[in-house]
C-alpha cells in the first residue's frame, strides 16, 4: 500500500502564507517606522522565558524556564529575544522623549524621561514577570538610563501565548493612548498584525505601529514555523485576516 499523501494547501492557505511571507520580508528589508510624539505607549511583546539580563557574557550559567522547549534551544544559540525586544522597547521610547523635548537622545536626563517618556508595557508569563520585576530590583535598567517608574510589568495572568498577551492586556494600561508601538521580532510580527484584525481585539491597526526588534534577523526554523501556522489559527479564529 502507498502511504496517504498530505492533503493539498487550500488555495486560500497558500494565498495566507504568501501574506506571511512577504510580511516578513518587507518587515525585514524595510525600514523602521519614524518614532513620533504621540506614541504614548511602548508595548514589548515577550519572547521565549529567559532571565532579561542574559547576555552570554562569561561562562556563567543561562537562566531560563526549563520547561520552555524554545527557551532552551534559544540558549544553545545564544539568543535572548526577550531581552532584544525589551532593549529596543528602551530606546524607542528614548527616540519618542527626544523628539517631545527637542532634544538628542543622548541628551535626555532622567528627570526628562521620568516626565516626558512614554510608559514601557509587558505583561509576560508569569515566570517572565517575576524575572524582569527581580532584576528591576537588582538595577537592570541602570545599564540603559531608564527609570524603573516608566516600566509597566502587568499582574501574573498566566499568559501562555501572544494570544493571551492581546486578550488580557488591562484596559486601564491602554485607554486613552494616541498610539501603541508594539515590539516584537520580525517573524512574529505578522502573527501581532494579524491579533490586531481578529473581531473583539482592544486595539486597533489605526491605533498601534508595528516595530520589529533589533537585530532584525529572521531565523528560519521560527519563520518557517510562523508561515505553517498561520492558516490554520486563522481558519479557527485564533487569528484575524488582514485582506478581510
Amino acid at each position: 500500500m502507498n502511504p496517504e499523501k498530505p492533503s493539498e494547501l487550500s488555495p486560500e492557505d497558500k494565498s495566507i502564507k504568501r501574506e506571511v511571507f512577504t510580511d516578513m520580508k518587507e518587515t525585514g528589508r524595510g525600514e523602521a517606522p519614524k518614532p513620533q510624539q504621540d506614541w504614548d505607549l511602548v508595548w514589548v511583546i515577550s519572547g521565549p522565558d529567559m532571565d532579561i539580563a542574559e547576555d552570554f557574557q562569561g561562562n556563567k550559567e543561562v537562566l531560563f524556564n526549563k520547561d520552555d522547549k524554545s527557551a532552551e534551544k534559544d540558549a544553545e544559540r545564544k539568543v535572548n529575544e526577550s531581552r532584544e525586544r525589551f532593549e529596543t522597547g528602551i530606546k524607542v521610547a528614548k527616540e519618542v522623549t527626544a523628539l517631545r523635548l527637542g532634544k538628542r537622545v543622548e541628551e535626555l536626563t532622567m528627570d526628562d524621561l521620568i516626565n516626558n517618556s512614554p510608559d514601557v508595557y509587558w505583561n509576560g508569563g508569569d515566570w517572565q514577570n517575576a524575572n524582569l520585576r527581580q532584576r528591576i530590583k537588582e538595577g537592570f535598567l541602570d545599564r540603559y538610563n531608564f527609570p524603573s517608574e516608566k516600566v509597566i510589568v502587568s499582574p501574573d495572568f498566566g499568559i501562555q501565548n501572544t494570544g493571551d498577551n492581546f486578550d488580557k492586556i488591562e484596559d486601564s494600561v491602554i485607554e486613552n493612548r494616541r498610539k501603541i508601538a508594539i515590539v516584537s521580532d520580525t517573524y512574529h510580527l505578522p502573527r501581532v498584525r494579524r491579533l490586531l484584525c481578529k473581531e473583539g481585539c482592544k486595539i486597533s491597526e489605526e491605533d498601534s505601529i508595528l516595530y520589529p526588534s533589533e537585530p532584525r534577523r529572521v531565523p528560519v526554523g521560527k519563520a518557517l514555523g510562523e508561515i505553517k501556522k498561520i492558516p490554520g489559527y486563522t481558519h479557527k479564529g485564533i487569528l484575524g485576516n488582514p485582506n478581510k
